[in-house]
């Protein structure tokens, strides 16, 4: 919903190595300079890594993200080897352009077991080589990408919201063009409306009217895409009367008008 952040939409992503790896006692990369991007999810032990000479230790619950071209070594806890899943890959935009991620080198992100399960079905996809898998496994690891990017860089993580904001998410998602109102809202969950609405906040980041003025203006451009509804039957059908307020406000949330929809996409 954050329009001042990159766009990370147009990525295009090459696995070049994957692996469920259980470290032995005596584990080590040697020094070499990456010509990929390592992302690794340790999900028990612990290692050291030198980046860039400098060094980072990591641990159960850390992702580690080391740029593209950086000098890489790394060695395991002897007594607490290291358990994780490394991921090898490409990032390109759709002009062929290295693309770089916004994450720290190390993030401390705990133990996720809804991620643990994209990297198990990867493990999978990866191991059984069936027909299409590498486009299977290209699908699952941008899942990964996806959730990492909502925990770490736009902060919207649905798996830590409130399940009564969740409830309500998916209600407006499908009432969007009925006249919706925080009472409303506020009821179905069985909240008063002044918490519902600091706790929406809260955990979307806008208040109530705005994410369903959003919803509903992001609907009104895939009609208006489509090139089968004029504006004043796209406004009606989002369930706004008046074209003006209609165009005001879609302005104001995608910077341009509706009549300039076409020139932005």
């Amino acid at each position: 919903m954050n329009q001042s952040l990159p766009n990370y939409d147009n990525l295009i992503v090459t696995i070049c190595y994957f692996i469920s790896r259980q470290c032995n006692p005596n584990w080590i990369i040697e020094e070499s300079r990456i010509d990929f991007i390592d992302m690794t999810y340790i999900y028990s032990g612990e290692a050291d890594y030198v980046i860039n000479h400098k060094t980072y230790h990591v641990k159960a619950g850390d992702l580690l993200c080391i740029p593209q071209h950086s000098l890489r070594s790394a060695t395991t806890n002897p007594h607490n080897p290291m358990m994780c899943y490394p991921v090898n890959f490409l990032l390109h935009d759709f002009e062929h352009n290295e693309v770089s991620l916004p994450f720290p080198i190390v993030s401390h992100i705990g133990i996720l077991d809804s991620l643990i399960h994209f990297y198990q079905e990867l493990n999978v996809a990866w191991l059984e080589k069936k027909p299409g898998y590498i486009l299977h496994s290209r699908t699952l690891f941008t899942g990964i990408l996806y959730r990492l990017l909502s925990l770490l860089y736009y902060r919207n993580d649905l798996t830590f919201i409130d399940p009564r904001i969740k409830k309500v998410i998916s209600y407006i998602a499908q009432h969007y063009t009925d006249k919706l109102s925080v009472e409303l809202l506020a009821e179905l969950v069985g909240l008063n409306p002044v918490y519902f609405g600091n706790l929406f906040k809260q955990c979307t980041g806008c208040c109530v009217k705005r994410y369903i003025n959003q919803i509903k203006i992001n609907h009104a451009e895939n009609l208006l895409l489509s090139g089968e509804f004029t504006i004043t039957a796209t406004a009606l059908k989002c369930g706004f009367d008046d074209i003006y307020y209609f165009s005001k406000l879609f302005k104001d949330i995608k910077g341009y008008s509706p009549s300039q929809v076409s020139q932005f996409h």
